[in-house]
């Protein structure tokens, strides 16, 4: 992979405050990554139906976010 992978909101969750999980979601040839982030810093990365990681005890859902996608470009990087 020589690109960023370029993350899409669900938009059919509801968003804003209030909003118990964000969902981005992101396709990378034959895989298709999805990230579920908490507004209280907790968050899954999921490749292909398959739970691969998870992070809590971040400050907030983007940091969360953060850390998902740099292990989702480390895990396509590496051609899992």
């Amino acid at each position: 992979m020589t690109k960023k992978l370029d993350w899409t909101p669900d938009t059919s969750l509801p968003t804003g405050k209030g909003a118990t999980v964000q969902r981005f979601t992101a396709t990378d040839g034959k895989n298709k990554l999805e990230i579920d982030t908490a507004p209280w810093g907790e968050g899954d990365l999921t490749i292909n139906g398959a739970k691969r990681a998870h992070v809590e005890n971040e400050k907030t859902a983007q940091r969360a976010f953060r850390d998902l996608d740099a292990l989702a470009e480390r895990f396509e990087q590496e051609g899992e």
